[in-house]
């Protein structure tokens, strides 16, 4: 959202390529993720000992009384496993865009490509590259599942349409990391998917409070399942939503509350106590997020306090000072 706002500010739209790779844990080829884990620098007995943890492994099949002959596997990494994922990011981190325009988040195995109106190098060649690596590395893209979604402004002077991809859908809504998220960058469809699971985790609390649950404990559980649904990823989408969908999340805490199930909860404070988490977080230089915090203001006087010492950042559309980072800064200046 960050980088989607950010680019904007200057580009009629942003071009957002959500890849599939079919079966990505799965497929991983043993000789190729190995002979990447040789080229880290890291200690010869770690990297032998992540190699060993991939070799040597077979797999045996149970049908009622009947079990098949163990057969060696080459090819997957082991799900679940503490390294597993880490094996995964070892594995894709040698995909990197073609342009320094464009930009390439990788979460485990989701893939996004985000490429602006004004770039050197176009969504169909970054593509092609893509292909390319996944060729070169045994992967294989799941194109009915790959989708690209193209972010707008709300009004733009012009609208352009960029045309879609060869063998892949153009969507004006789709859902990453639990998120749905439609080309406006309003946030609508989400508020809806959300109050919908909580108004039916309710009906789930009022059957526990007639089983005789206190309200401390019906507090309790009502945070678990849904003030925590409300909290997922709030910091991305918080700031876009429209205050009639603030109200309808209001609505849901005040009924739960005149009910007896939980403690007074509000959606502003929710917002602000993630902002603050999550920046607290960022400030930390080991955090992943910290690089796209703005930098530190250097002052020759002592001044009152004030809530950070980051520049704040110049921005010319109110969508992007809704984004987290902005509309933190500028809250607590």
């Amino acid at each position: 959202m960050h980088h989607v706002t950010r680019m904007l500010e200057t580009n009629s739209y942003v071009r957002c390529l959500m890849i599939d790779f079919s079966k990505a844990f799965d497929i991983v080829d043993h000789a190729i993720i190995s002979e990447k884990i040789c080229k880290l620098p890291l200690p010869w007995f770690i990297s032998n000992w992540l190699i060993s943890f991939l070799c040597h492994r077979k797999i045996i099949v149970k049908f009622n009384h009947l079990m098949s002959q163990p057969r060696s596997i080459n090819r997957s990494i082991v799900q679940g496993s503490g390294v597993g994922p880490t094996l995964y990011i070892i594995h894709e981190s040698d995909l990197q865009i073609c342009s320094i325009i464009n930009i390439l988040l990788k979460y485990a195995d989701d893939t996004n490509l985000l490429v602006p109106e004004h770039t050197d190098i176009s969504l169909v060649d970054e593509f092609e590259n893509v292909k390319k690596w996944a060729s070169e590395n045994k992967m294989v893209i799941n194109y009915s599942k790959t989708k690209e979604i193209v972010f707008r402004r709300p009004n733009p002077r012009h609208s352009i349409y960029p045309d879609p991809l060869a063998c892949i859908e153009q969507v004006c809504e789709a859902k990453l990391l639990g998120v749905v998220f439609n080309n406006k960058l309003a946030f609508e469809t989400h508020v809806q998917y959300v109050l919908r699971q909580c108004n039916q985790r309710l009906y789930l609390i009022k059957l526990l409070r007639n089983q005789g649950l206190s309200r401390k404990q019906l507090n309790i559980v009502f945070q678990a399942i849904i003030v925590a649904r409300v909290q997922y990823a709030l910091p991305a989408w918080g700031g876009f939503i429209s205050c009639d969908m603030k109200n309808k999340i209001d609505a849901l805490f005040s009924r739960a509350n005149r009910s007896g199930f939980c403690n007074t909860f509000s959606f502003d404070s929710l917002l602000f106590s993630a902002d603050r988490t999550l920046y607290k977080a960022m400030c930390n230089s080991q955090h992943c997020l910290s690089l796209i915090l703005p930098p530190v203001k250097v002052v020759q006087h002592d001044l009152r306090l004030r809530g950070h010492g980051h520049v704040l950042p110049d921005h010319h559309t109110a969508l992007y000072r809704k984004s987290f980072i902005l509309r933190h800064l500028f809250a607590t200046v």
